[in-house]
């Protein structure tokens, strides 16, 4: 790793978060976004304590990752659509409204049903600081896009550091009902506090007016109503951004794959408390990665530097075949988990760019929604394949397959990525549209 490349990253860091509005934007969503690295393992341990059943735990685990991802595209729309603010307000209370009475039914010993119902209510409700935080923070900050990309996914690893780490620290000194409800206030306060970041409001006005503006270019008419019908009518999910969140999908999986297949090669080797660890060296070197990525120059197309970077990141998975122990499968880890965040920070640049006006949010939390499927469907495959006694060589070889996969859709889709990426202007650098000329 070049010296240069970290001092030029260090320059631009400081410079990104000197930008006017940003850190009032960068702290917030930080706070809200680590029930993002804490969700899984509270809901885990708090239903399995109030319960007893590791089986019902799962259920409501699974049942609030699967209401997220289905509802998380229509609350990106409605941020999308003006209402970014009232969102982020309603869903960090209501969020916390529903885990603080899974606790309390939890803690009187209420029926499964209404338990994993209010888990399920949960993600119904879970705030879309992520997505809101990647259409903001750039705008905020349009000298320092790919800088602000690779912040945001540092900043996303930083949660799956620090999450477990804060509820190991919790249950530790209390229960893991008290882990829930430090999660809720956590998400509360992130996701209340990102609302009333003065920047939020003023780049929506910004995304919002533009976005009209241009439908009024392409229009016959600039009525409100039919500007409003127009922008509705903005297509979405064409192909290249198909291409991306599969692409997307398929790195979760393998994630996937891997998370459940790690604990057990590790418990195979008689030290499953170790697991922990060996997947945190993978967040590290993802941290390492995207501060690296932040001082360097790319010259590539932003498709073509995603295509790269996933065939590094196939290279990565296949390079645990050489693992012959843990300390051994931490280092490969580590080492393969560089391009992570810079990945993420290109996906992200490239999803900005080919989302029509108006419509990044939702966009964005449709990505959330592909890795929230595609982590599932790898978790599920991965435990259905170990439960047959499969080598853990066979199950890196399918995680690397995925990847792969991956790499080689992006390849093929390059040049349609990089044709609709220039489509559409940079919604980082948003002018304030002239007024229609009177007719």
């Amino acid at each position: 790793m070049s010296g240069l490349a970290v001092v030029t990253a260090a320059r631009r860091y400081r410079a990104l978060i000197a930008s006017p509005g940003v850190a009032r934007v960068a702290l917030p969503s930080l706070i809200g976004r680590l029930p993002y690295g804490m969700a899984t393992l509270v809901f885990i341990l708090a239903v399995q304590h109030g319960t007893g059943s590791y089986a019902v735990a799962g259920i409501a685990t699974g049942a609030h990752s699967a209401i997220t991802a289905f509802t998380s595209p229509w609350l990106g729309r409605l941020c999308d659509r003006g209402h970014a603010v009232a969102v982020l307000r309603v869903t960090g209370v209501l969020y916390a409204l529903n885990l603080s009475g899974m606790v309390a039914a939890l803690w009187t010993h209420q029926p499964v049903a209404l338990i994993i119902g209010l888990a399920a209510l949960a993600g119904a409700v879970n705030p879309p600081v992520g997505a809101v935080t990647r259409v903001v923070l750039p705008g905020l900050a349009p000298a320092h896009v790919q800088t602000a990309y690779a912040f945001d996914a540092i900043t996303v690893e930083l949660t799956y550091v620090l999450g477990p780490v804060l509820i190991a620290l919790v249950t530790a000194v209390s229960n893991p009902y008290v882990a829930v409800i430090v999660t809720a206030l956590l998400a509360t306060v992130g996701s209340v506090g990102l609302a009333a970041a003065p920047g939020l409001t003023a780049r929506y006005r910004e995304v919002r007016t533009a976005a009209l503006a241009r439908a009024a270019t392409a229009g016959v008419t600039t009525s409100t109503a039919a500007l409003k019908r127009a922008l509705k009518a903005n297509r979405l999910m064409r192909l290249s951004m198909v291409v991306v969140l599969v692409v997307g999908a398929l790195e979760a999986a393998a994630y996937g794959v891997m998370e459940v297949a790690i604990p057990k090669y590790a418990a195979d080797l008689g030290a499953p408390q170790a697991a922990g660890a060996v997947v945190a060296a993978w967040s590290a070197g993802s941290i390492l990665g995207g501060v690296w990525f932040s001082g360097m120059n790319p010259k590539l197309s932003q498709a073509k530097l995603f295509a790269l970077l996933l065939c590094l990141n196939t290279v990565g998975f296949a390079a645990m075949l050489l693992a012959f122990g843990l300390p051994s499968l931490a280092l490969i880890l580590f080492l393969g988990g560089m391009v992570i965040s810079p990945t993420t920070a290109v996906e992200c640049s490239l999803v900005t760019r080919i989302a029509p006006a108006g419509r990044s949010t939702e966009a964005f939390t449709w990505v959330g929604t592909g890795i929230y499927v595609g982590f599932a469907a790898g978790s599920s495959l991965s435990g259905l394949v170990i439960n047959q006694g499969t080598s853990l060589s066979t199950v890196i070889l399918i995680a690397t397959a995925m990847v792969a996969t991956g790499a080689l859709l992006a390849l093929a889709a390059s040049r349609r990525i990089t044709t609709d990426a220039a489509t559409n202007p940079d919604p980082t650098t948003l002018p304030t549209p002239a007024p229609a000329p009177a007719h």
